[in-house]
């Protein structure tokens, strides 16, 4: 791992019982490559941050983990840039057992629970045009219309959901400023999380996470299931 200087400050640390008030605040220059990626739009991935602590007169030269999180948001005035970031004990406040008796499938596209293969459902491509969030790939029209719908662009920059694909035409959830002409990008095929996708397009059903004859309606309270 190589680190790069940079003029970076921060907020205090607060140790209190309250998750929520051991957050962290970083300042730093909104020209440095990490701000840059809360522009546009945030990044599709997790950006982890952790906060290191040396004695300068530490003969063993060690460092300890002072905190840990992850950036939750970014705001931008002239020419600074502040990170909000949370604690990682946060993560101790998600639901636990996310699994529903729902007519779709619960699992994420391409995950463990899935069990699709990502890289048998890919195809490589050259952007020939970028306007905001269209993105024209030629390899896209070797596919039917709506294929690569709720599937994902990839660079070695990151990655972007597709969210409208017609023909060469791709429109993606929110721009993506490193794409440009000429560029290599990978398009992997998106799912509606119906059985009907997961056999026919996948052929996966035996992994299939939803419970597909279940009755439309809550017979107990009358609400629509999902």
């Amino acid at each position: 791992m190589v680190y790069s200087p940079a003029t970076i400050t921060r907020s205090g640390l607060e140790q209190t019982n309250e998750i929520n008030r051991n957050g962290l605040e970083i300042r730093l220059p909104r020209d440095n490559p990490v701000a840059a990626l809360f522009i546009a739009s945030p990044p599709e991935g997790v950006v982890s941050v952790t906060l290191y602590r040396r004695h300068t007169d530490d003969p063993d030269n060690e460092f300890i983990t002072l905190w840990k999180g992850r950036v939750l948001a970014a705001r931008f005035s002239s020419s600074e840039a502040t990170l909000k970031c949370e604690p990682v004990a946060t993560s101790l406040k998600r639901t636990g057992l996310r699994a529903r008796y729902q007519l779709l499938c619960r699992h994420v596209l391409y995950s463990a629970g899935c069990g699709a293969l990502k890289e048998g459902f890919r195809v490589d491509g050259t952007v020939v045009a970028v306007s905001g969030v269209t993105v024209q790939v030629e390899a896209a029209g070797t596919q039917p219309d709506g294929y690569f719908v709720a599937g994902m662009l990839q660079t070695a920059q990151g990655v972007r959901m597709i969210v409208g694909h017609s023909g060469v035409n791709l429109t993606l959830i929110a721009p993506m400023p490193s794409l440009a002409f000429g560029q290599i990008v990978q398009l992997y095929a998106g799912c509606d999380h119906s059985t009907g996708q997961c056999a026919g397009r996948f052929g996966n059903l035996a992994n299939f996470g939803g419970f597909p004859f279940i009755p439309l309606k809550n017979p107990f309270t009358g609400d629509a299931i999902i």
